[in-house]
Order: C-alpha cells, then structure tokens, then sequence
C-alpha cells in the first residue's frame, strides 16, 4: 500500500526522506544522541506531514493527527544571534559516520532541497491583532505552495538559509606553514594558538575547546584537534602585514624568516 504511494517523480521527495531516516537510524543505532535532535528538524518535519497525509489518503480524515496536536513553542531563535553556531557546534559533535549522513542531507540538489516533502524549513513571522479582536488562532501555517507571492518575495529577500560549504580541512601545521611562508615572519605552534584567541575563533585558557568562529574553524570532538578554512590563513597573512601586529595577536616579536 505504502509503496504505491512513493512511486512516480512526483514522490521523489517523500522516497528521499524515507531513505535519510533509514540511513540516520542504521548510523544511531544503539547510541544516545541527544545532539542529534536539533539538526534533524527539517527531515523530522517533513516525515511528519508525509505520515499524515498518508493517513487521511489511505484511512480518511477521521484518523488525522494534526487536530490533537498541540502547537510547539519555539524558544530560540528570534533573539539569539548565536542559535546557528550553536547548531554547528552540536554537529561537530557528533560521530564522522552520522555527520555524513546529514551532510550528504544537506548536499541534496536544488530542486529536491526546494521539496517541503523531502525537508521542510519555516519561517516564523510575527503577527499582531488589532486590539479588541480575538484570533481563529494562534499559530497559522501557511503551506509553501500557497504562499501569497508578494510574501514569498519578501522572505526570499531576507530569509537566508545556509546553504552547503566546503569544510575546514587545513590542519594547524598546514597554516603555520603557509601563513610563514605568505606573511614572512617566523610562526610557531604558540604563536598560532595566540592568534586564535586574540581573534576570537578559540576560547580563552581554561574554557573547553570549542569553535568561537565557523568561518575560520571548526573543533572535530573525534579528532580531538581543529581544522582550519582557508579563510583563516588569508586572514592571518593580512593581519601580519606590519610587525606591530604580529606581536599585538601573539605576544612575540616578529622575527623575519630568513633571520637566522
């Protein structure tokens, strides 16, 4: 019955989110994850509507579930500059085989990415009642293919969603070696741990390690170590471009590397 419903074009995305669900659950299987939760939302909603749509198309409107559902409150989000890094942090604390599943999630093309049926993001737009009226309701959801199009522009102008990049994969050696040889000042271990904090991509001393700044590294927790974007080491070059700043970042004098 069920497989009847995933064949066709049309079905693409339910068949692909079925399928994430099936590789998230065979690469956590007997582990607890809670960090999991908040990276999986998009799918875990959209798998939600497609188990109800499929309810009331095989059984009725009598065995849907939305009406005896409560309407979640969202609690971060709306002031929180740091909700994104956060997520990236819990990410990269997850294992490398389930980070790789979300990343290939994450990797899908653009027109299966565009299907609410494969994942589905939202928007929360804030709406206020003229006084003394009563609202139908107090949270409306507003399907992606009924959006009015004048909002549909508005939110395609200011609502960016993140959108797939090329990872950090330079290690602290690989940087110290190549900001030496760009900038021309001797750079140590030290020195690049120095920079790291006083530019904010690391805590300072006696917090746990963690990544500050996701532009420029991110902490892989099963490496116990950071990686670094390419980024990093051009903005490192370019903040080494005089001597007294060299030593501002890492608490050295900069010593030219062909001095002996």
């Amino acid at each position: 019955m069920l497989s009847s419903l995933l064949e066709g074009d049309q079905c693409r995305g339910v068949r692909e989110n079925v399928g994430k669900w099936i590789e998230l659950r065979n690469a956590v299987a007997h582990r607890h994850l809670p960090a999991l939760d908040a990276l999986v939302i998009p799918l875990a909603q959209s798998g939600l509507l497609n188990f109800e749509n499929v309810l009331v198309e095989e059984f009725g409107p009598e065995y849907q579930v939305g009406e005896k559902l409560s309407v979640p409150l969202q609690l971060s989000g709306f002031r929180d500059p740091g909700v994104l890094s956060s997520l990236k942090r819990l990410q990269s604390s997850l294992p490398p085989d389930v980070q790789a599943v979300l990343a290939a999630a994450d990797a899908a093309p653009a027109e299966l990415l565009s299907d609410p049926t494969y994942m589905l993001r939202v928007a929360f737009v804030p709406v206020v009642h003229g006084s003394g009226r009563s609202p139908d309701s107090v949270a409306y959801f507003v399907p992606p293919g009924e959006v009015p199009s004048e909002l549909a522009e508005t939110l395609e102008r200011y609502v960016v969603l993140a959108k797939p990049t090329a990872r950090p994969n330079f290690t602290a050696t690989d940087v110290i070696n190549e900001v030496q040889r760009r900038a021309g000042f001797k750079f140590s271990v030290h020195d690049h741990i120095q920079a790291c904090r006083n530019l904010g991509v690391r805590p300072p001393v006696g917090e746990p390690e963690t990544t500050l700044d996701f532009r420029y590294a991110e902490y892989i927790s099963s490496l116990k170590r950071h990686l670094y974007s390419q980024a990093w080491i051009d903005l490192l070059v370019s903040e080494f471009a005089t001597p007294q700043r060299f030593t501002e970042l890492t608490g050295r004098t900069a010593v030219p590397l062909e001095a002996p």
